[in-house]
């Protein structure tokens, strides 16, 4: 018996059942898996238009949206759940392996 699985984008990867091996694994809130989806979409943007500026910034911001304290710009108290870090510190695993050639001959 063979099963059929569709492709998930990266906000179903992470609310779903591949979102940790833990027995209850804290869970994104749809705002914060479109979040990291929105970090995902850059990042995947950017690698295809082959834009080597665009593609480290997308990396920087996930790198300290993952690692940094929230900014001014939120609420005071509004602060990451664990399920928002775990997921944008796997986004940022995931993205070190993209990379661009530094020139069009290799």
């Amino acid at each position: 018996m063979t099963t059929r699985t569709t492709p998930l984008s990266w906000a179903q990867h992470l609310t779903g059942a591949a979102a940790g091996a833990a027995a209850h694994p804290p869970t994104l809130t749809l705002a914060e898996a479109e979040r990291v989806q929105r970090h995902r979409d850059q990042l995947m943007a950017a690698l295809r238009a082959q834009d080597r500026v665009a593609l480290i910034c997308a990396k920087q911001h996930v790198l300290e949206a993952a690692f940094c304290p929230r900014n001014d710009a939120n609420p005071v108290g509004a602060q990451d759940s664990p399920a928002v870090r775990r997921a944008l510190r796997d986004l940022s695993w995931r993205m070190a392996a993209l990379i661009l050639p530094r020139t069009a001959g290799h």
